[in-house]
């Protein structure tokens, strides 16, 4: 699979590039929308949160965009990349290509995204926060982790969405969930101790918090809870790639196109 996807790398850059332009041709604001939509739901969430809890200040805000910036990579990547091989079965049926070719365009495209934000957010929140410091050197592992367990995830869903279509549905029913308990705007200070295990059985609230305390901190992330991430994408990665290959020349039968 590693040699396949290295041949078709220049297929899941221009796609990639494609899928951007396209994109920014729908919005009158083009590129910016990139950078403004999750300052916009920061905005909301601050506002809506500030009013309940109390909880005011820059230092609330930069702990709900840090938040709210990794879920929208992990969650925006999912959702498209779900989809992803389905809404393309015309293009399977005109060229042979490795199903999971059609996720990593869409993860791309999202990563792109996310990296225009990520990194004017970043600059903001080390000029408030308490400037460079070598704990920064923990960010490429931070993303690279994040991006592997997004493919990992996306390579076992987007084969079972295209089988099963109402699981996307379930899916999105299962973001919801996870939105609310994934620490976006709350730290892991305000779980009860007894959940505490739950909290960190998450991937996502253990990715939340690492690069809070790298960004907002200068304070080294959890290694035990990164190992179990890293552990839980290899197994991913594992069943993702058995199942790819088990279903890349059967999918289009088994979906009666």
């Amino acid at each position: 699979m590693k040699n396949t996807a290295l041949r078709y790398k220049d297929i899941v850059f221009y796609r990639t590039l494609a899928g951007l332009k396209s994109e920014a041709r729908k919005n009158y604001l083009g590129y910016l929308w990139f950078i403004f939509e999750p300052l916009l739901s920061t905005g909301v969430l601050y506002f809506a949160m500030s009013q309940l809890t109390g909880n005011r200040g820059a230092a609330a805000v930069l702990t709900i965009l840090v938040g709210m910036l990794v879920w929208q990579w992990f969650e925006g990547s999912i959702m498209l990349s779900a989809a992803s091989i389905s809404t393309k079965f015309h293009v399977h049926m005109q060229v042979p290509l490795p199903k999971y070719l059609f996720p990593l365009v869409d993860i791309g495209t999202n990563t792109v995204r996310f990296a225009c934000a990520f990194v004017l957010v970043l600059a903001v929140c080390l000029f408030l926060a308490h400037g460079p410091s070598l704990m920064l050197l923990w960010l490429p592992v931070l993303l690279l982790l994040q991006l592997a367990l997004i493919i990992a995830f996306s390579l076992v869903i987007s084969i079972g969405v295209t089988l099963m279509p109402d699981l996307r549905v379930l899916l999105q029913s299962l973001f919801r969930l996870l939105f609310f308990v994934s620490g976006i705007f709350f730290t892991a200070e305000r779980v009860p101790e007894h959940l505490l295990p739950a909290f960190h059985a998450n991937p996502i609230s253990v990715l939340i918090e690492s690069y809070r305390a790298v960004i907002l901190d200068g304070q080294p992330p959890h290694t035990g809870r990164l190992a179990y991430i890293a552990v839980l994408t290899a197994v991913l990665f594992l069943a993702g790639g058995l199942i790819q290959s088990y279903f890349d020349k059967r999918l289009l039968k088994l979906t009666n196109v």
